[in-house]
This record gives C-alpha cells, structure tokens and sequence, in this order.
C-alpha cells in the first residue's frame, strides 16, 4: 500500500515537471499553481532529468551509518544480562548499566540501555507504561543501621494438605539487609522468637522495631485502647520483649501499610523471586532453599534505592562495619 502511495505521488509530480519542460512553464507560476515551494519543484526537476521517474519517489530519511550505535559485543552482553536463565528478576536498565560497569568495564548510559531494549522488543509494552506518582510518606532520618528495622509476616506457600506456612522477616531502612524465617504457625510466639533472632542476626545492634497492627505485633487497638486501667494497659507479649531487649518498638498508622514499605517491596521480591520459581516437599527443604535466598538478597541482588550496591556493601561502605564479612543464617 505504502509503495502504491510512493508510485502515485512520483507520477503526480512528474506531470508537474512536465508542464516546465514541454510547455515551457516557468517555475515560478507552476509554484503558484501547485501550491509547492519553487525550492522543492528545483529539486525535483534536478532528480528527475538525472534518475528519471525514479529520481521524484520519496527516500528514506534514515542515515547510512549509525556512529553512535553500540558495537555488537556490547549489545551481546546487554542481551546476556537482560535473558541469562540464571536471573532471578529480569533487571532493568539501571542495573545493567551497573552490572555492565562492575563486570565488564563497560560505561554506557541508562537512557541507551533503555532504548536498545525497546528497539530488540525486550521491554514488555505493560510494565514500561508510566503511572501516576503515588504520594511518598515522609522517610524517616536514619543514620545507623540498626535505628530502624522494619517487621512483619506474610502467607508464603501451601503444603500438600492444603494449609498455610508463613514467613516472617525483617529489614534494616538504612542497609537493605533482610532476614526472615519461616514457620507452620503465626502467632504472639512466633513473633517473639523472630524478634530474637533477628536481633541475634544482624552485625549491629538493634534499637527500633517498627511492625503493622497485625494482632501477632500489637494489641493496641484491643489491649491499649480498651484497658480498664488507662494508666496502666495490659502489654502485648511483643512490647514486653522489646523491652526486655532494650528495643523499641513502633507503630505505623492505621491504614496506612506504605509506611511499612521496605519489607512490604521484599514481600514482593520474595513472591516473584522465589515462591513463584521454586518448588519444596516439605518445610525443611523450603526453610533451606529460603536461607540461600537470603544469602543471594544480601550478597548479589543490587538495589537501586543503595546506588545499586548489594545489603552487604552498603553495610561495608560504613566505616565502622568494613570488616564485616559473612553472616549466618539460622
């Protein structure tokens, strides 16, 4: 169809042509008549006595040579990263450009990365729609790892007889750096010996806890709220332990879950990442497939929100703790 057009604009001006050079018009009242600049019936008049009727079909604008395109071993390695079977997540530009840098030596621009992809259809139309900024709750003003630790429990698989283990897991605001366990039961306990343990976990110490409104965290709204003695309300087990740790423990808003949204997005990362690409036979096996998991977020996933450095490097880029090395996963 768009050759079809091509052949009839060509035919159309070759007739305009001929009228200056049959009927000798000139090409000033053939520019009045046709309507076109007397530049561009010039140009054409020139192309049309050198190649003939060929000479007035439209070329393509595009350049001949593309100074600036990236070499083909760049591109090769831009695929790898984007397609390597291995990955976890499929990264986006920002992290290939780093890992291109860190693994390869190569520095090129997130904006190019970006368009190469798009160009090799390995974008997905969906997710590179922009959507509207959500509102940011105010951060917080984190200066120590430890300050801040964000808690909470999500549902994590099913067993073979139909019921629900549950993982419950933590991360530092300022590091990145989760930890997480899984268990048969949430409840008051296991909160109380997850908070343990995660504070037995981390290399620093731990001075603030911040979970949701989940009855297994808080009984504010039962306990607090309600007590006969406002002056003296019944605690819930978890407050009672942060206490006796030396920990304290926050509240965010009611109904307002993005203030928990750290361990919220590694809820995310865990059901992408992990859950919808593994399969366990029991608890056991899930529990150690789940601490390599860990050990991967913590040592090889780069963050962009830690100018793309992994939990343990961000740790390490903090003077006091540049000799921490390997943490173990209970």
């Amino acid at each position: 169809m768009c050759i079809q057009c091509d052949l009839l604009k060509a035919n159309m001006r070759e007739q305009w042509i001929k009228l200056h050079l049959e009927q000798r018009v000139s090409l000033k009242e053939l520019a009045e008549s046709a309507g076109f600049h007397r530049n561009t019936l010039s140009l054409w008049k020139h192309n049309y006595l050198k190649y003939g009727i060929d000479g007035l079909i439209d070329k393509s604008r595009a350049p001949h040579s593309h100074p600036n395109a990236y070499p083909d071993y760049v591109k090769e390695r831009i695929e790898l990263l984007r397609t390597d079977k291995d990955n976890r997540r499929v990264p986006g530009p920002e992290t290939i450009k780093s890992r291109m840098i860190g693994r390869y030596g190569i520095e090129i621009s997130r904006s190019g990365i970006a368009k190469f992809l798009n160009q090799e259809g390995l974008i997905d139309p969906k997710k590179s729609r922009r959507t509207k900024k959500k509102e940011r709750i105010k951060k917080y003003k984190i200066h120590e790892p430890g300050e801040l630790i964000q808690m909470d429990v999500k549902y994590a698989f099913k067993s073979y007889a139909d019921y629900w283990y549950y993982q419950y897991s933590s991360i530092d605001y300022l590091t990145n750096m989760v930890y997480g366990k899984l268990y048969e039961t949430q409840s008051n306990l296991e909160s109380i010996l997850f908070l343990r343990s995660l504070h037995e976990f981390y290399p620093f110490i731990v001075s603030g806890v911040q979970t949701d409104n989940h009855s297994t965290f808080t009984n504010r709204y039962t306990g607090y709220l309600k007590s006969s003695d406002p002056l003296n309300p019944r605690l819930h087990p978890l407050d009672m332990e942060c206490m006796r740790l030396g920990i304290n423990h926050y509240l965010i808003d009611k109904g307002k879950p993005a203030q928990n949204g750290k361990v919220e997005r590694f809820h995310r990362v865990c059901e992408e990442e992990f859950y919808q690409r593994e399969t366990f036979k029991d608890l056991n096996s899930a529990r150690k497939k789940f601490r390599d998991f860990l050990h991967y977020y913590n040592y090889e996933r780069e963050h962009q929100g830690i100018d793309n450095l992994t939990p343990i490097e961000k740790l390490q880029s903090l003077t006091k703790y540049f000799n921490v090395q390997e943490l173990i996963i209970n």
